[in-house]
């Protein structure tokens, strides 16, 4: 009876020594495989048990692949030579220098897919350009003269409205020829307030509701009005101001219109119709918005000077005529 009990105790310690793997290491090679479409190698890591002939290979110690974890080891091992690193809290996993569905991205594919990843950094980035780029774009203190009008302006109005802080960014209405519609956000008039360094107070209309009613533009409150005219009230060989100054007493006149941040400080221009027609005279018409809304940034800016420079470079010749409005009490440009 005895003999019996302890052969039944050797056969359970036997079992429980059988299935216990505590001090069991799962060594496999790495497995490649390539990527459809560029060939390139992606590293699979798998969790199959060893293959025919790994025991012998672990025993002379020719462990060249990755070692793996076992999931019924009491202490987690890894291959200390592995190509990747095991970053506690790390919210992704990294593949090589960069990312991209496990594949290793070499040179400056590596440090783009890498910049991607730190959600710690500073919201503001510093671009730095060759000192050659920086001649031509006029942005260095050596820098030679702007080889255009238009790459002239183009950066001054970016250096000036680039130091604005947000909140000193005024919202402007843009009005176009007809009165109480005004402009969807893929418009070049769009994107000429944006070059002023402005707001659009239109740019969440959708394009079946550019109509407005002066309730809402009352609401809107813009620091700045700008209302395109067509070439009857201002334009090349208009010489008269004098149908400019009466659609610009129209617009004052209108219901809530005198309580108007742009309208009590003088910030209503008209344009014509024609400095949308070409990039040069877009920059000619954000220069004027520009001085309207930021008079101390731009007081050096001489708006006529720079519409007949930026013109004749355009079309050969500068233009004649009256382009622009700001009404009697406005700020003179």
């Amino acid at each position: 009876m005895k003999r019996n009990r302890y052969v039944c105790l050797l056969l359970l310690a036997a079992l429980c020594l059988a299935l216990s793997g505590c001090r069991t290491r799962t060594t496999g090679g790495a497995q490649y495989q390539p990527e459809s479409g560029d060939g390139r190698a992606e590293t699979a890591l798998s969790g199959a048990l060893l293959s025919d002939g790994a025991d012998e290979r672990e025993k002379s110690g020719e462990t060249n692949g990755r070692t793996k974890e076992n999931p019924e080891a009491s202490r987690k091992e890894y291959d200390e030579n592995a190509p990747a690193e095991i970053v506690p809290g790390a919210e992704r996993v990294l593949h090589g220098a960069g990312e991209g569905g496990g594949a290793f991205a070499e040179g400056q594919d590596a440090a783009a897919s890498a910049d991607k990843l730190n959600g710690d950094a500073e919201k503001t980035a510093t671009q730095t350009v060759a000192a050659e780029q920086a001649e031509e774009m006029g942005i260095s203190e050596d820098a030679r003269e702007a080889d255009s009008a238009l790459t002239y302006y183009t950066v001054l109005l970016k250096e000036r409205t680039g130091s604005l802080f947000e909140c000193q960014r005024l919202n402007a209405y843009w009005e176009t020829a007809a009165d109480h519609v005004t402009v969807f956000k893929t418009s070049p008039e769009h994107a000429v307030i944006l070059g002023a360094g402005a707001y659009d107070v239109s740019a969440r209309l959708l394009r079946e509701n550019l109509r407005v009613d002066d309730g809402w533009i009352g609401r809107k409150d813009p620091g700045v009005v700008v209302k395109a005219v067509d070439g009857g009230a201002l334009g090349a060989g208009v010489f008269s101001s004098s149908a400019a100054q009466k659609i610009y007493a129209g617009l004052l006149a209108r219901d809530g219109w005198s309580a108007m941040d742009a309208v009590r400080n003088g910030r209503v221009l008209l344009i014509s119709e024609e400095l949308l027609n070409s990039p040069s005279m877009q920059t000619a018409a954000m220069l004027m918005i520009a001085k309207i809304a930021y008079p101390a940034l731009m007081d050096d800016v001489e708006i006529d000077k720079a519409l007949g420079m930026l013109a004749e470079e355009a079309t050969g010749s500068v233009p004649s005529g009256v382009f622009y409005y700001t009404g009697p009490g406005g700020n003179d440009l």
